[in-house]
């Protein structure tokens, strides 16, 4: 019987043997590869180690948001954005100390290549068969030997003893445990006999600061301007952005539609001047030079030589009608062009559409890298509808801006948002022809618009959920309703500008207004 007793204690321990080293060999395991504050986010294949020299997976760093970057497969070439420098890496055997290719194909960059380059975001610590990347954490040390931790509530809970005075990174602290690392190892750590040292925290990509607000309003311009007429100077307007850059179609080159009277003018009255250059609204086109490197940058040459022999002090973006799928490679020409301009000191506003479902329209906007790398970024906020199958409504209505606005502010901080406004509307007719139904619109600038309400006897009402005037009146067989654009529409979006903290207004378009408009700009801006 003693030993049947004794062969059971002794299989039994020899079982909580087992279960120990199977449980100490899977925690180390497990508490191998890339940590991200603490965090494992890659396994030990992430890593790779050559000579002591560390190397972590870039696909890895992409998927967590730990590189600014672009990897140009025809060329086989990775751009790496930081602190508004671009650092190329091309993917060749002579650059082995750089990149590693693994074999599945699998890229491997450089700690100590990216630990220079991004110090001033996030630090890169290797250690053992692991690498410690570090954004918000605090540096501890402690008067007392403590122990390391996996798991407070665990038979098996102590793992190491920490001596005294050792350094310990503290990232997160839950009542009276911490989640930190020592050396090598990450695990929880009791608070007693801790003491901070030093406290880092991620530099935001969004600094707050201040800057001119910009009350502004695009030009338009349909061609070439042989003469200059000078134009009416509304208060408290402080840009003008004429649209006197469009590629040509069959050279790719970028018109110069540029006048120098235009520019003497305005400048003489205090306005800067930022000619926008668009992409024509020709997806196809865009496609072909963004997706070359080399045509890429001789557009980008085109626009900072044409701003520099003008003597442009900014210029404005408006690229529209791209393909979704160009959406990553127009997000690389953003870059390197806002990049360019900085070199140049002229300020580079961009535009963009509300947040839609529209691939083409709005989905190809990769907000958050437009944010990053401008000084402005213009929200077209009209055209909410535009042809009868969109439903007859406002061009912008309130509800509609605001959310636009706040869906923005997501990727871009309101210091750099400029809200556009519209001087336009659009007249909806709805035709009963023997009781079929056909549908017409009609796009006014607001004097024309005020002008064929008063002449047709509109009933004038608020539409409350619209925030603004609306008319409509029956003439013979057709019903017309307009939404109107006028101080009332005007003062509500302003409210907007002060409700969240934006930079300012642009107007589409400058040829469009009237003077009410533009003194209640000046009266609330």
């Amino acid at each position: 019987m003693k030993k049947r007793v004794a062969l059971i204690f002794v299989l039994l321990v020899f079982l909580i043997l087992i279960i120990i080293y199977f449980f100490a060999k899977s925690w180390n395991q497990h508490n191998q590869g890339v940590f991200l504050d603490g965090h494992l986010i890659g396994e030990t294949d992430a890593v790779m180690t050559i000579n002591n020299h560390h190397y972590v997976s870039y696909d890895l760093l992409v998927e967590n948001d730990l590189l600014d970057t672009y990897f140009d497969k025809n060329d086989s070439t990775i751009y790496l954005y930081q602190n508004y420098d671009r650092f190329t890496v091309v993917l060749d055997e002579k650059n082995s100390a750089v990149v590693q290719i693994d074999e599945n194909n699998g890229i491997y960059i450089s700690i100590n290549y990216l630990a220079g380059k991004l110090e001033k975001s996030y630090s890169l610590n290797p250690s053992g068969s692991s690498v410690f990347i570090e954004k918000n954490y605090s540096k501890l040390v402690n008067d007392k030997a403590i122990w390391l931790y996996d798991s407070p509530r665990s038979i098996f809970g102590r793992r190491e003893k920490i001596k005294p005075n050792s350094v310990i990174i503290q990232y997160e602290s839950d009542g009276d445990w911490i989640l930190g690392r020592v050396g090598d190892q990450v695990g929880l750590l009791k608070r007693l006999y801790l003491n901070t040292t030093e406290t880092v925290e991620e530099k935001g990509v969004f600094q707050s600061d201040k800057r001119k607000q910009v009350i502004m309003a695009w030009d338009f311009f349909t061609r070439k301007p042989t003469t200059f007429i000078e134009g009416l100077l509304y208060p408290s307007l402080n840009v003008v952005s004429p649209t006197w850059h469009a590629i040509d179609k069959e050279t790719r080159q970028y018109e110069d539609w540029h006048m120098s009277e235009y520019m003497t003018y305005y400048s003489d009255n205090h306005i800067a001047v930022w000619p926008a250059f668009s992409n024509s609204f020709d997806p196809a086109l865009t496609s072909e030079i963004l997706n070359v490197a080399a045509s890429r940058k001789n557009l980008i040459s085109q626009i900072i030589g044409i701003a520099k022999n003008n003597g442009y002090r900014g210029i404005n973006i408006d690229f529209e009608n791209i393909y979704l799928e160009d959406k990553e490679v127009f997000a690389v020409f953003i870059r390197d062009l806002y990049l360019e301009s900085r070199k140049e000191n002229i300020i580079m506003s961009v535009d963009v559409t509300i947040l839609s479902s529209s691939p083409t329209w709005s989905l190809f906007y990769d907000r958050e890298t437009i944010g990053r790398y401008s000084d402005y970024v213009m929200l077209m906020a009209y055209d909410e509808r535009t042809r009868p199958e969109h439903g007859i409504g406002p061009v912008a209505s309130l509800p509609w801006v605001e959310t636009g606005i706040v869906g923005l502010m997501d990727y871009v901080p309101a210091s750099k948002i400029v809200l556009g406004l519209p001087f336009y509307t659009r007249l909806w007719e709805t035709i009963n022809t023997n009781g079929n139904l056909t549908y017409d619109v009609t796009a006014f600038k607001l004097p024309t618009a005020d002008a064929f309400i008063e002449a047709n006897g509109f009933v004038i009402t608020y539409d409350e959920a619209a925030g603004q005037n609306y008319g409509e009146v029956q003439i013979d067989n057709i019903k017309y309703q307009i939404w109107i654009e006028d101080e009332i529409s005007l003062k509500n979006r302003l409210d907007l500008v002060h409700k969240y903290g934006l930079s300012g207004v642009a107007v589409w378009a400058l040829d469009y207004s009237k003077p009410e408009m533009w003194q209640v700009i000046n009266d609330n801006l």
